[in-house]
């Protein structure tokens, strides 16, 4: 059973933005290029952004590279595609190449499309896009390849969902500059297909690590921004409390494999302070038993004091 974890689509953004040349590379493999610049995603007419908007040139010339990463299936998928490749190539008015990365199969039943098409009274609006099913892709012939921007999602690879892969991933991860982070997304992948225990022997999900990676740092940043727009201690308050309750969940998901929601009510009850103390002692619980034993006597205490 696929649990989701964290947000995959913010860390996997995080990616593309370290590794873009590597990313492109990829991508429009066997063709060569450069990567000249990351430009915005974002698009006046729409409220969400695009993944990735690379300007890259080869010996053809300059032209844009599109990358939108799919975790789950959206029936709405197709034309959301055209519609970024449309406006980005209205924006900066040059040709555009896109990509899809899918990162679990759909639905049983769901055929994925490498287009959009749509005919209406004699008009056509069409768009192709290339489409990357990770669960199809070797997970050998990438680790053999060396691309540090695709090893953290090897897991979910044809073949990636063993400790040996897993370990040999680490092992390469470490030797880059970004190996916190890239580790971090690791762990968040490898815990769709292996137990939490073999997990945390081969990855470091130390508190530092985790609290640290700067995935949370910018998660913690978006938040805390939201606060400081409200414009009041309690708007910064509730930023800082989703960044330490989404380190907290992504700790228990990854060791326990538990839902996102499992705790919501107590998590509710809590202040950031004891929320920081419950990251500490879901990174050093031998069980989930454990924790929950934890997290009860801290609303006990809770309890005691609303009893005063």
């Amino acid at each position: 059973m696929v649990i989701p974890i964290g947000k995959p689509d913010t860390s996997s953004k995080k990616v593309i933005n370290i590794y873009n040349q590597a990313w492109a590379e990829w991508v429009l493999h066997p063709q060569q290029v450069t990567v000249e610049t990351e430009l915005s995603g974002e698009f006046q007419f729409i409220a969400r952004a695009a993944d990735s908007l690379l300007q890259v040139h080869n010996p053809e010339g300059r032209f844009l590279v599109l990358t939108e990463l799919q975790f789950k299936y959206d029936r709405t998928m197709p034309a959301r595609f055209a519609a970024y490749a449309a406006l980005a190539r209205h924006k900066y008015e040059q040709a555009i190449y896109v990509t899809v990365v899918y990162f679990i199969p759909p639905p049983a039943g769901v055929n994925l499309v490498d287009a959009f098409h749509q005919e209406f009274m004699g008009q056509a609006a069409h768009q192709d896009f290339q489409s990357i099913l990770l669960w199809e892709v070797e997970a050998e012939q990438v680790v053999a390849y060396d691309n540090p921007a695709l090893l953290p999602f090897v897991p979910l690879m044809a073949g990636g969902d063993t400790e040996q892969m897993v370990r040999r991933c680490a092992a390469r991860i470490r030797q880059e500059p970004q190996a916190a982070e890239l580790e971090t997304i690791l762990a968040m992948f490898a815990g769709y297909v292996l137990e939490p225990a073999v997990i945390k022997q081969i990855l470091r999900w130390e508190m530092a690590v985790v609290q640290e990676s700067p995935i949370i740092q910018e998660l913690r940043a978006e938040w805390l921004a939201e606060g400081y727009e409200k414009g009041h201690e309690a708007g910064i308050e509730t930023g800082e409390r989703k960044a330490t309750l989404e380190a907290l969940r992504q700790i228990l998901t990854i060791r326990f494999k538990v839902n996102l929601s499992r705790f919501d009510e107590p998590f509710e009850r809590l202040e950031v302070g004891v929320l920081k103390k419950l990251n500490e002692a879901a990174l050093t619980v031998e069980s989930l038993d454990e924790f929950e034993k934890v997290l009860a006597g801290m609303l006990s205490k809770l309890e005691e004091t609303d009893d005063e």
